[in-house]
């Protein structure tokens, strides 16, 4: 598969994401997932799926932390190349300017937020191909029961995507942001006419893991040349473009290199076809049009993205309890936890769904239920930690609690205070209790 789908990691820094103030001294790649870099699971995933090499991009200003990961620590076999970005870009002319490096009849661009099993993307792929897709997306059901925000995250609604469907859920028609939408959502007569049985979701994630035909590069490559550069965004602006070039007479630029290509495909479709064939009368009416695919994450497969502060904590939560076979802490599980054998804990200290890294230290008379603890951690006696997730180097006094809370590096906890529904900035010194509070050196 790797021959034929060039793979591009978008390991920037996550557009509209609300991770703050555990970001500010970390790349969002670098995000510890149940003490793995976020990145991880990624080149875990394209590696397990049968991939030899990945072109990471990323930014400047974060080049000296992920690169050491991923050349020095990282033990997988992935070939990667890392592309260098000095100024801040859409993710449009991000595929603009590394477009002399894509060589495959498809690529595939995937969003650095993304963590999933990676069974789907053998199927995503083969659909693509065998429906001559121009542009195929990973689109995830719900989950069944959905972590609920603190009150210090409250709901958020700004990562809602109205998604048409074909009556058949095979090709998408229609994707819009809900931030984008004032009033009524905006279906032109015509798609309406072609396309009379669609059906609407607000309850499919676009989980931007995308597929797309080489010639969308020449695409991109055009309108740069433009005075008026319209793909600033592959979300926002070209994969509307794309899904709006499946009606007839849409009266949209394409280039010359996608006309061949729909040429040539509709010749194939028509050798064997005739008035008396149903697909003489599709190849007629369709010309100049393009197909866009849908592929719905399974059921029993995992996925999710991480753009906030609640799906970070769900993402952890679930890779603890095991929701995914296939996705796992690096820790050794034990009977219902994973703890690395370094740590210092009583066992009856720690509860089910727990991850501890190595090294850590826990102090006698304290108890961790349902949370994830990182490396080399110091905790105090009689230390209460409940759904809480701490990173690496953290110090905690005697006597503290941390519930609902996510701590970052290199944090320290004075003696005898609690930390509840709060999230705390690497390298802050916790002075007083919080509740329901987010603090951090770049907010004072």
């Amino acid at each position: 598969m790797s021959f034929e789908y060039q793979v591009i990691l978008l390991a920037t820094k996550l557009a509209n994401a609300k991770l703050e103030p555990i970001d500010e001294d970390l790349p969002h790649s670098m995000l510890p997932v149940c003490n793995r870099p976020l990145i991880s699971y990624q080149l875990e995933l394209l590696e397990k799926a049968g991939f030899h090499s990945v072109l990471v991009v990323i930014n400047e200003f974060d080049q000296s932390k992920i690169r050491p990961f991923v050349l020095e620590i990282y033990k997988g076999k992935i070939e990667v190349e890392f592309f260098v970005l000095k100024d801040q870009i859409g993710t449009g002319e991000i595929l603009y300017r590394i477009r002399d490096k894509i060589k495959t009849p498809n690529f595939i661009v995937m969003n650095g937020n993304l963590i999933a099993d990676e069974g789907f993307v053998r199927k995503m792929a083969d659909s693509h191909r065998s429906n001559d897709a121009s542009f195929t997306v990973l689109l995830n059901p719900p989950p069944a029961a959905p972590t609920q925000p603190t009150k210090s995250e409250s709901i958020d609604t700004s990562f809602v995507d109205y998604i048409a469907l074909d009556e058949n859920a095979q090709r998408i028609l229609f994707m819009e942001r809900a931030t984008e939408i004032e009033d009524d959502i905006p279906i032109s007569k015509s798609l309406l006419k072609h396309f009379p049985n669609l059906v609407f979701n607000n309850n499919l994630q676009d989980a931007q893991f995308y597929i797309f035909s080489r010639w969308v590069i020449d695409l991109i490559a055009e309108d740069q040349k433009s005075k008026n550069i319209q793909f600033v965004s592959i979300k926002n602006h070209l994969i509307p473009y794309l899904l709006s070039c499946q009606v007839p007479g849409h009266g949209n630029h394409l280039p010359a290199t996608a006309l061949n290509y729909l040429h040539d495909l509709g010749l194939s479709m028509s050798s064997s076809a005739s008035p008396f064939n149903p697909s003489y009368h599709i190849n007629q009416s369709t010309t100049g049009t393009i197909k866009c695919l849908a592929y719905l994450m399974p059921r029993d497969g995992y996925c999710a993205n991480i753009n906030n502060l609640q799906s970070y904590r769900a993402v952890n939560n679930d890779i603890a309890r095991g929701a995914s076979s296939s996705i796992k802490p690096h820790e050794p599980r034990g009977k219902n936890n994973y703890v690395d054998p370094t740590v210092q804990v009583a066992p009856t200290s720690v509860g089910a769904d727990c991850v501890i890294g190595m090294a850590t230290v826990l102090g006698a008379k304290s108890s961790v239920k349902k949370s994830i603890i990182g490396k080399h951690c110091k905790f105090g006696l009689s230390v209460r930690i409940e759904n809480a997730i701490i990173m690496d180097h953290v110090t905690v006094e005697d006597g503290c609690s941390i519930n609902g809370s996510i701590i970052g590096n290199n944090v320290y906890i004075k003696t005898k205070l609690a930390v509840k529904d709060s999230q705390v900035a690497s390298g802050y010194t916790v002075k007083k209790e919080l509740k329901s509070k987010a603090v951090g050196n770049e907010l004072e």
